[in-house]
């Protein structure tokens, strides 16, 4: 039995009200600062490398694969040392190397370096994105984990349209009060990294403390097995991997390539950079202003139906929303506007529902390193896709990134949909 609440949702026992609401805390500035420099990274391409728009994609697609390339490696072991360790140690170490990223970025000098501080980056983005997402699960009781998703869904989505966007507006903020590109762009990037060490000092004082069960007394090679050996024992989690590997990496491909069609609108039109920037995040805003709004609708019922039918819905929305952005011409146009809200509502409705099944589906003993395989797969997941969509944005066009990612959402809600079909025949037969 639970021996707290945090609103509607039971909290674990052993979990108190502060460590739940760290956690909320957590949601809203997790997202939305690691998108943060999503949205801050055309500008800089632009302004402090001087790189020309054509050149952009391909450098946008080769930025996210050596994200992923970091992220593949360091999700498993974190997980597995989360076990062992702790959450919250890791997660307030992601939160310290965010903070040297976004000082060192504006000071990049060339493309390689640029490059050596997003590695940096990737890695404390994979320890604050990867603790978040054990703790969701940690946190709540089984019957209560989909609200606790869908409340921290609305405040990753608040915390986007906050965080994000207000950092996506600094540099023309500074432009206007007299400084050079350069210039706005390192004041920025001191803004952010302020944010990012706030949040390290206010999470490590309100975080549970210790890790929880036995599973911290086992090596971290075991952990590594079993989140291998319960995918091949589940459907359920195999299932969840597979979500993984689309739905996580939706909120980077719609950060990144909404605004970077956006911005090539607004560049089309005669603006200049940093105004083109603030102009091209429009797509960007509706699109999270609908992820935002989302899951209030979707809180009553995220936890009445069976976690496997719940993510077929899920990604079936999701397949929607990014099929949609075919009939986009402008994006900057009125008529845009409601297919970039219905891609808001995909790409939050392919997370909530790849959260609550793995989170469900996840062993106690072994959760940290189910869920680190599960954010391991995402990983893998926005390395391929990251490749493919940058080039094709530059090679196909604007829409195309958006159209691969839906076509993969609804295969998964096929598959999840095969998923529950079973478990319903074998509980019968049974």
């Amino acid at each position: 039995m639970s021996s707290a609440r945090l609103g509607p949702v039971a909290l674990e026992a052993g979990v108190s009200r502060t460590n739940g609401w760290a956690l909320l805390f957590g949601a809203f500035v997790t997202i939305g600062l690691v998108t943060g420099m999503a949205v801050l990274t055309p500008y800089l391409l632009t302004e402090t490398l001087g790189m020309d728009e054509g050149r952009q994609g391909r450098a946008l697609g080769t930025l996210t694969i050596l994200n992923e390339l970091v992220l593949i490696l360091a999700y498993g072991p974190l997980g597995a040392l989360s076990d062992r360790f702790g959450r919250r140690p890791i997660y307030v170490a992601g939160f310290l190397a965010m903070a040297a990223a976004y000082l060192l970025f504006p000071l990049a000098r060339n493309f390689a370096e640029f490059s050596a501080v997003r590695l940096l980056y990737a890695l404390g983005i994979g320890a604050a994105t990867g603790m978040y997402g054990i703790l969701l699960a940690d946190t709540a009781v089984e019957r209560d984990r989909g609200k606790l998703a869908a409340i921290g869904g609305i405040l990753n989505g608040l915390g986007v349209v906050l965080l994000a966007l207000l950092l996506g507006a600094l540099p023309a903020w500074f432009v206007a009060r007299g400084l050079a590109g350069p210039q706005a762009a390192m004041a920025t990037g001191a803004v952010g990294a302020s944010a990012c060490l706030l949040t390290a000092i206010l999470l490590g004082q309100g975080l549970r403390r210790g890790a929880p069960g036995a599973a911290a007394r086992l090596p971290i090679a075991t952990m590594l097995q079993r989140g291998m050996a319960a995918a091949r024992a589940s459907p359920e989690i195999l299932v969840g991997y597979a979500a993984a590997f689309v739905a996580r990496g939706d909120l980077a491909i719609v950060g990144i390539f909404t605004v970077a069609w956006g911005k090539q609108a607004a560049l089309a039109a005669g603006m200049r950079p940093s105004d083109a920037l603030e102009a091209g995040r429009l797509p960007f805003i509706i699109a999270q202003s609908a992820a935002l709004l989302w899951p209030l609708a979707v809180l009553a019922v995220i936890d009445r139906l069976p976690r496997a039918r719940m993510l077929a819905a899920a990604m079936a929305i999701g397949a929607a929303g990014y099929l949609g952005m075919g009939f986009v011409a402008d994006p900057l146009a009125p008529a845009a506007i409601p297919f970039f809200a219905a891609l808001g509502i995909g790409q939050i409705s392919a997370v909530l529902g790849a959260q609550t099944l793995i989170g469900k589906a996840a062993p106690a003993e072994a959760r940290g390193s189910v869920i680190g395989l599960f954010n391991f797969s995402g990983a893998v997941g926005i390395l391929v896709l990251g490749a493919a969509a940058g080039w094709a944005f530059d090679a196909i066009g604007p829409a195309a990134p958006f159209l691969l990612v839906g076509a993969l959402n609804a295969v998964v809600a096929l598959a999840a949909l095969w998923v529950d079909r079973a478990a319903r025949v074998a509980a019968s037969s049974g």
